[in-house]
């Protein structure tokens, strides 16, 4: 095949490269179908060129006519697919039925396939030789009917997407504007030197017009795709300004400056859910820069957003964008920010093009929320504080009224005796032996009783903080503060829980004393770990005789009490201090004394028989320093808190 080297040559090859670079951009930031039909474009533009440059530098007559017959369907094919590159860019996508993009893609095959035979028909090409008079061969032909029909259905398809294109950027603004009036600028002049190339009023030969016009166009067109700066820079809106006042009306000045002044930030996002407006706020809320053009979740990071429901899925990229209402927390450049999400359609249902996303900043009344609901938990709990208060109350007037009266009366009895015998000028006033007891025996009962109502005052507080307790050093304290005579401890309950050190060991003396007095002088009391199904606490079990079935919901009432010198506090001082720990305590028959077995859940065999007795479980025990167990072993060599010294206050019995 012989070629020659013609002036067109170096600037066809050019348009060449310019295309080839641009469908290659166009690919690497495919982020869809507009940039796919994008790089269409830039491929039909390069294979226009190509062939255009293969016409001119051959010299056979055959060569000549073939690459221009593979020409001519480069212009159906490069109107077909800026058709489809607009539609997707405008975000007119519901109009790509699949019948209609076969019959688009359609127009350059059949194209193609009329030229290839267009030496049978004729309809394409008539005349066609070559010329060899001037300095190069140059091809020569006439125009058949079938190339002005091709024209006629090109250059309305062209019409068509220069149309949106002029709406597009008529209505878009900011940076997509500019985008929008590069692109109509590019492919209007590309039909525009067409025509003057059809009709002979190119200066040039063939269709060579549109490769040296490109050689501009397609430069500003990678400039305009792949620099910001560079789009920025176009005049777009002087020139509409210039063009008439319609542009220029107070329509979309009021628009632009309600939407640059409103506290909401708004985002518009096409059908591909790229961002194709947004407003100043919303970029200040999001701490953006450049967002336009962009998927909107290329632009808000995943890791920016630290809490959100169903706009999660939409933010990731899992979900395309769809109507919402949702609440999500997001670190801004101003610190944790919550915003009110709310995503609407422009359009109906699945015809909706686009979606406007409007961020509404609702932190500060989250926060004035989350104040209000910590005040009423503040009232509930002093609420509750002055209802126990008032409870107490009632109890330290039944105390003074009922509990406090007998051993008054027994004492006012015997001073109203003497009075009597003193007013009887009786100067001398024999006492006997068994008054003065019984007087130290109200005495000392009332002196309980105030010491037990002190207790019961006491303990009945909320436990508000705790520390790591060793469950069987503070039993093993507790027993010796109490007079125990004969009775045995046995200590299995190597854990540590979380409590009042000092209250937990109120409740081993009460229940302590409770088994000795209530008991035989041998008994022996086991404090154990309880840690079976589920359920963590501690047990203090006895071999005594234990408490009847039908008393054992009344054990812990204030008052109870089934000894005559009980004040009927001590069990109420045991129910009182587990409530404040927000633990629960039961009693049961202790049929079966507590062992290792059952604190690790042994089997029923592996645990040791006694002789009955009354046992007391507390559950709902919290750990100690995350062990697994109720609170984990703790070593006492290594315990950094002080052990207690012995309370104060007595311990009491029923």
């Amino acid at each position: 095949m012989e070629v020659q080297v013609t002036p067109y040559t170096l600037p066809l090859g050019f348009a060449v490269v310019i295309a080839t670079v641009g469908a290659v951009i166009a690919w690497r930031q495919r982020k869809g179908r507009t940039e796919i039909w994008a790089m269409g474009v830039q491929i039909s533009l390069a294979l226009w060129s190509l062939f255009t440059l293969l016409t001119v530098s051959t010299v056979s007559l055959f060569w000549k006519r073939l690459w221009f017959a593979l020409f001519l369907p480069t212009i159906p094919l490069l109107v077909v697919t800026a058709w489809l590159f607009t539609v997707h860019f405008v975000g007119r996508r519901d109009w790509l039925t699949r019948p209609r993009v076969i019959a688009l893609l359609a127009f350059p095959v059949v194209t193609l396939a009329f030229t290839l035979t267009g030496g049978i028909h004729g309809l394409f090409l008539v005349d066609v030789c070559v010329d060899r008079s001037g300095s190069f061969a140059l091809l020569t032909y006439e125009f058949g009917v079938g190339v002005y029909a091709m024209g006629a259905v090109a250059y309305s398809i062209a019409i068509g997407y220069n149309a949106l294109l002029a709406r597009r950027m008529l209505r878009s603004r900011n940076v997509y504007r500019q985008i929008s009036a590069v692109v109509f600028v590019a492919t209007l002049a590309i039909g525009v030197v067409t025509v003057l190339s059809l009709v002979d009023l190119s200066p040039f030969p063939h269709f060579m017009l549109v490769p040296f016009v490109y050689l501009v166009v397609g430069v500003v067109l990678l400039l305009g795709t792949g620099s910001v700066t560079f789009v920025r820079m176009v005049p777009i809106d002087r020139v509409l300004a210039v063009v008439g006042s319609r542009f220029d009306s107070t329509v979309p000045l009021a628009r632009d400056f309600v939407l640059e002044a409103v506290d909401n930030g708004i985002i518009v996002v096409d059908d591909e859910d790229r961002i194709v407006d947004i407003n100043s706020t919303a970029k200040r809320m999001l701490g953006l820069d450049q967002p336009v053009g962009q998927h909107l979740a290329a632009v808000v990071r995943p890791e920016w957003v630290l809490e959100c429901g169903e706009v999660g899925p939409v933010l990731y990229g899992n979900e395309p964008v769809h109507e919402l209402d949702d609440e999500a927390w997001v670190e801004t450049p101003d610190g944790e920010r919550c915003y009110q999400v709310t995503i609407s359609a422009l359009g109906e249902g699945e015809q909706a093009r686009a979606h406007v996303v409007l961020l509404h900043d609702i932190t500060d009344r989250k926060r004035r929320a989350e104040q209000l609901q910590e005040q009423k938990e503040t009232l509930r709990s002093r609420k509750q504080q002055l209802e126990h208060q008032n409870e107490r109350l009632d109890q330290f007037a039944g105390i003074v009224s009922h509990d406090l009266r007998n051993p008054l009366n027994v004492t006012s009895g015997y001073l109203e005796l003497f009075d009597a015998r003193i007013e009887g000028d009786d100067d001398t006033v024999e006492v006997e032996a068994e008054t003065v007891r019984e007087l130290a025996r109200a005495t000392d009962r009332m002196e309980g009783i105030i010491d037990d109502a002190l207790t019961l005052a006491r303990e009945g507080k909320a436990v508000t903080e705790t520390e790591a307790v060793d469950l069987a050093e503070t039993a093993e304290t507790a027993w010796e503060t109490v007079d125990t005579a004969e009775a045995t401890l046995t200590v299995d309950a190597d854990a540590v829980i979380a409590a009042d050190r000092g209250r937990l060991r109120t409740i081993f003396e009460n229940l302590f004393r409770n088994a000795v007095e209530h008991g035989r002088g041998d008994v022996t009391v086991t404090v154990g770990a309880l840690d079976r199904n589920a359920v963590t606490g501690f047990v203090v079990a006895d071999d005594g005789p234990g408490i009847p079935d039908e008393k054992k919901d009344e054990v812990f009432e204030h008052g109870f009490t089934t000894s005559d010198d009980g004040t009927g506090f001590g069990l109420a001082i045991v129910h009182d201090v587990a409530s404040a720990h927000g633990w629960d305590v039961t009693v049961t028959d202790s049929e079966t004394g507590v062992t290792a077995s059952e604190t690790s859940g042994g089997s029923e065999d592996e645990r040791s028989e006694s002789s009955g007795g009354a046992r007391f479980e507390f559950t709902g025990v919290d750990r100690a320093g995350g062990d697994p167990r109720i609170g984990g072993t703790l070593d006492r060599e290594q315990d950094p808190s002080p052990r207690p010294e012995a309370d104060n206050q007595p311990a009491t019995e029923d």
